[in-house]
């Protein structure tokens, strides 16, 4: 499956990456690598740990943990256009919940 981020879903790398960097000395990467490695288990269609979050206009909402940094990807796909396509990553522990629109 095709992998792509959304405007929103990019931005928020970006700052939780810049933020990892800066603030996580002995594990700079982690948030990275942690990405990669959900965005792998989404192109082979891997991703057997994901929640149901919500659904819609017709459409499911998915949510898959990343465990160490505890971020969740909010995520759809499209298995017709065998695309998957990455909303936004959130805090798993913030008390607001993500807009996904």
């Amino acid at each position: 499956m095709r992998v792509r981020f959304t405007p929103e879903a990019l931005a928020a790398v970006r700052e939780k990456r810049a933020w990892w960097e800066r603030q996580r000395e002995k594990a700079p990467h982690l948030f990275v690598d942690e990405l990669s490695a959900i965005v792998t288990k989404l192109r082979e269609g891997a991703d057997h740990e994901r929640q149901k979050y919500a659904a819609r206009s017709g459409r499911v909402i998915w949510r898959i943990l990343m465990p160490k940094t505890r971020n969740h990807v909010y995520y759809r796909l499209d298995e017709v256009a065998a695309e998957v396509e990455i909303i936004v990553v959130w805090n798993a522990v913030a008390a607001a919940s993500p807009r996904l629109g």
